[in-house]
């Protein structure tokens, strides 16, 4: 079986083309035109003009990901000319890089979600639709220790349950990010989205810590196809959300996703104000690549 990993990067990145605030008034002017105009994977935000896919693939490679798919806006005219030059110029370590877009119907503006976009991504590569694949944001550097332990996982289908107290952002950030619930055998039940204090609280007080889900899975394939393909729209967001198609999955099938407890933090790129956060966080981790 290959060791497969697709990457989305299929979102409008609406946050990220706000305007500043003054934390990142010192940014590059470079930087704030990218921020603006591509993907967030594609920002520079490393040395030598690396961008954030630049070390997703590195990781990717170090954890023994064979092929990648990138998942792109169908507007995107940057991305898949540049992973393009990278497997031109043999920079991928032998990894293959595919393609996929996410197609928007006629009467909507935006991608339809994260769930559209892996159903979308599997239906247009017909081999991707039989075993195991991990999923994760363009936007997020997950470690190689992340993704080799979803890979290496017993389980088919599992999810990074990241400990709270190890992400490194600001406290009322953390405390909107969505919370793991389980059950006494460590199989997904819930993921609770934007959870109130009290939630937290009822967590900790019955498994003694709190679970983040920061968007990272594993799955087999053609077990969960059918529950991509089902997703509902979300009644506020309008959008079918793969948290949605995971829980689905639990219900459906008897048992959910494995939750695998993981501390450590997970660097991400969601507005202006991140970027100088993650351009220190690259030169300290990963030096001169």
């Amino acid at each position: 079986m290959k060791k497969r990993l697709l990457i989305l990067a299929g979102g409008m990145a609406s946050r990220m083309k706000k305007a500043m605030s003054d934390g990142a008034s010192d940014l590059d002017p470079n930087l704030v035109a990218q921020a603006n105009s591509v993907t967030k994977g594609m920002i520079q935000v490393g040395k030598n003009g690396k961008t954030l896919i630049d070390y997703q693939l590195y990781n990717a490679h170090l954890a023994g990901i064979e092929e990648v798919m990138l998942l792109l806006h169908p507007t995107d005219t940057v991305s898949q000319e540049y992973c393009e030059s990278l497997m031109a110029k043999d920079a991928c370590w032998g990894m293959k890089i595919v393609f996929a877009r996410q197609q928007i119907a006629a009467d909507r503006e935006k991608p339809a979600g994260t769930a559209d976009a892996v159903y979308q991504a599997l239906m247009q590569h017909a081999d991707w639709q039989t075993g195991r694949v991990i999923v994760c944001n363009s936007d997020n550097l997950y470690s190689v220790n992340a993704l080799k332990t979803l890979w290496n996982s017993e389980e088919p289908n599992a999810l990074i349950s990241y400990h709270r107290d190890s992400l490194l952002y600001p406290a009322e950030r953390i405390s909107a990010f969505a919370l793991i619930r389980t059950d006494e055998q460590g199989y997904l039940l819930e993921i609770i989205e934007k959870p109130t204090a009290e939630q937290a609280s009822e967590l900790m007080a019955k498994i003694g810590r709190l679970g983040v889900s920061m968007n990272v899975f594993v799955f087999e394939a053609s077990a969960f196809l059918p529950y991509l393909a089902k997703t509902p729209f979300h009644a506020v967001r309008n959008e079918k959300e793969l948290p949605t198609s995971v829980v689905m999955f639990g219900e459906g099938e008897g048992r959910g996703f494995y939750a695998i407890p993981l501390a450590e933090n997970v660097p991400d790129l969601t507005s202006k104000e991140d970027i100088m956060v993650m351009q220190q966080y690259l030169e300290e981790t990963y030096g001169d690549f």
